[in-house]
């Protein structure tokens, strides 16, 4: 059975002529070192699709500031760069990171019926489709955020993310509503904080995650409310986690997750008197706690 972990929040609206326009943000920001580009984008044309790429500039444009992440340039593959994030030419790649021996894809709601990504001049990726949604991928200096832009009432009410992930890892629902991917040993890689959704008006949205196997999806529960405004803006997060077991990962977990390295060897110090480990990870900026 799935698994289904509820919890609603957030906001941002766009409206274009006589189309209502949503933007949900799917997964937030990932923690980056290095951005590739997966092929080479073509840049933003006159497009026929049901959610245009002058739609989705449109709509973005007008999110709510606090929301939207700032697009940076793609940069080279570096070998010292601890985390990696790969935006694809095509919505049907998804999204690829990075980091050590952890490897995760995102895949992208609606991916078989877009069109090949399209750069606008901010440097967001936007996958144009027929149909009520599009997707988005906004490279930023801290990793990647993805959004979904639904169209109207008939946009669908589930927006599931396939997620391949390594052997012996899985997906898990958590208790405070979110999700996680753990290795064999329970150790936690990556964290999705608890979902959230709001509408143009600033009235919560139901919305909640369901697990089932290695898929993530959010049901945002609008079809059903007679006098919700849209947009809706919904948002699952994920967050980078790293365990420290040796002197060795403190550079590179300090420069993944953005902290200075002697908050790494600080909180190093107080997990060895203790006899365990340091478990670090960009949830709420910075959160740190002991673990064996």
């Amino acid at each position: 059975m799935p698994s289904r972990i509820n919890d609603p929040r957030a906001s941002a609206l766009s409206r274009i002529g006589q189309r209502t326009i949503a933007v949900v943000a799917t997964a937030g920001t990932i923690i980056a070192g290095s951005l590739l580009w997966s092929g080479q984008p073509a840049h933003a044309t006159e497009d026929s699709a049901g959610v245009t790429v002058q739609e989705v500039a449109v709509a973005l444009d007008g999110v709510s500031s606090e929301l939207m992440q700032t697009a940076v340039e793609p940069t080279e593959s570096s070998a010292s760069a601890p985390l990696q994030v790969q935006v694809p030419a095509t919505a049907s790649e998804g999204v690829s990171l990075s980091v050590e021996d952890f490897d995760l894809n995102i895949s992208l709601p609606n991916a078989a019926a877009s069109a090949g990504g399209q750069l606008l001049g901010d440097g967001t990726t936007v996958y144009p489709a027929d149909g009520a949604s599009s997707n988005a991928v906004i490279p930023t200096a801290g990793g990647v955020q993805l959004l979904s832009i639904l169209e109207s009432r008939e946009a669908s009410e589930s927006y599931s993310y396939d997620l391949t992930i390594p052997a012996a890892h899985r997906l898990e629902a958590t208790a405070d509503g979110g999700a996680r991917i753990v290795d064999e040993q329970g150790t936690v890689k990556v964290e999705f904080e608890a979902a959230w959704a709001e509408d143009a008006s600033g009235a919560a949205v139901p919305t909640h995650y369901v697990v089932e196997g290695n898929t993530l999806t959010q049901v945002v529960e609008h079809k059903g409310l007679a006098d919700v405004a849209y947009p809706i803006v919904a948002d699952p997060l994920p967050v980078v986690v790293f365990v420290v077991t040796g002197l060795a990962l403190v550079a590179v977990a300090a420069l993944a997750l953005g902290v200075a390295s002697w908050l790494v060897i600080s909180w190093w110090n107080t997990c060895q008197a203790k006899g365990k480990y340091p478990e670090l990870s960009t949830k709420n900026g910075f959160t740190a706690r002991c673990v064996r």
